[in-house]
């Protein structure tokens, strides 16, 4: 089945230095996410509202790229199986040779908004 998401946010530079993949489901944890996702930003954007009682979060950093030109999308959330688990779908992107990029270190990010639900286990899977 699968489930609608909302893009919170999705860009090229992240405090997230290093490729990682987390669901997040309070407001803390969301709390220390976001702090360390907007740690290299002057001054650091607020923090989006996210009802927890009736949403979660997902994030997918991509880590440190060495151009510009690279993305990470989720492209699709679904829940599987007879025991409640998610399969998340990410896409990683790449310049193509002979494309132009900025000669400067990015960090993509894809942080999105799904709705609350109790599921065992959350896989990451590559397009």
């Amino acid at each position: 089945m699968k489930i609608n998401f909302t893009t919170i946010a999705r860009g090229a530079q992240s405090g997230f230095h290093t490729s990682s993949q987390m669901m997040i489901n309070s407001p803390e944890k969301w709390a220390d996410v976001w702090e360390q996702h907007t740690s290299d930003s002057i001054p650091p954007p607020p923090i989006p509202f996210v009802d927890f009682t009736n949403a979660q979060v997902v994030a997918v950093f991509a880590g440190e790229k060495p151009t510009s030109g690279y993305s990470v999308d989720i492209l699709a959330v679904e829940k599987t199986g007879d025991s409640p688990s998610l399969v998340i779908t990410v896409k990683d992107c790449q310049p193509n040779p002979g494309d132009f990029a900025s000669d400067v270190i990015t960090q993509p990010y894809h942080i999105i908004r799904i709705p609350r639900m109790d599921v065992e286990q959350a896989r990451f899977e590559q397009a």
